[in-house]
């Protein structure tokens, strides 16, 4: 665990962005802290935003990963970010039991995110393209098989998981069904 250095609160020390007040850490590539500013205090190197320590380490970091993290929405980077076929780079499947339930992915902001059990937020899990989104927490919830259907959790996040408008409740599994809105902190999407 670190330490936010805006708000002070412990984080885990694989954060792009604080999970308690939401700032983008600025990572120093000598120390391997967050710090303030653009300048480390201890030894002068300039500073990484969280985003591209995180996900690219500082030498692969491109303008254009920087550019497409910080759009509004945190939309898709790729190929697919023009609105023509899956997100990842890696073309998605759907497991055989994911295509005879009536939800298969959510779909919106750019995205078809496979409905596949498992753990989802910014730090990983089984949507990696979350992980550049400011406003999701680290860990923010959890997908699951009930029968032939599927269920989504919120795992206590900082800005909520939300059901056809309705806040979830940190642990309470709700079912999901063919055209649920589902929102994840601020992103939008249709259950398909």
């Amino acid at each position: 665990m670190t330490q936010c250095p805006y708000c002070r609160q412990a984080i885990p020390d694989d954060s792009a962005f604080c999970d308690q007040c939401g700032k983008e850490l600025m990572w120093c590539p000598e120390c391997k802290r967050p710090k303030r500013g653009t300048e480390c205090p201890v030894c002068g190197n300039d500073l990484v935003p969280g985003h591209l320590w995180i996900n690219k380490g500082t030498e692969e970091a491109s303008p254009s990963a920087k550019n497409n993290a910080d759009a509004p929405g945190c939309m898709p980077t790729g190929p697919a970010s023009s609105g023509q076929g899956d997100v990842s780079s890696k073309p998605s499947v759907i497991p055989s039991e994911a295509k005879e339930s009536p939800a298969a992915r959510l779909v919106g902001n750019g995205w078809r995110l496979v409905l596949k059990e498992g753990a989802f937020g910014r730090r990983g899990g089984i949507w990696p393209e979350l992980g550049t989104c400011q406003y999701v927490s680290g860990s923010h919830g959890i997908i699951g098989k009930a029968g032939d259907g599927w269920t989504i959790t919120d795992s206590g996040s900082t800005n909520g998981t939300y059901v056809n408008g309705q806040k979830l409740s940190a642990g309470a599994a709700v079912t999901l069904k063919k055209g649920d809105k589902v929102r994840i902190a601020n992103l939008e999407f249709t259950v398909e």
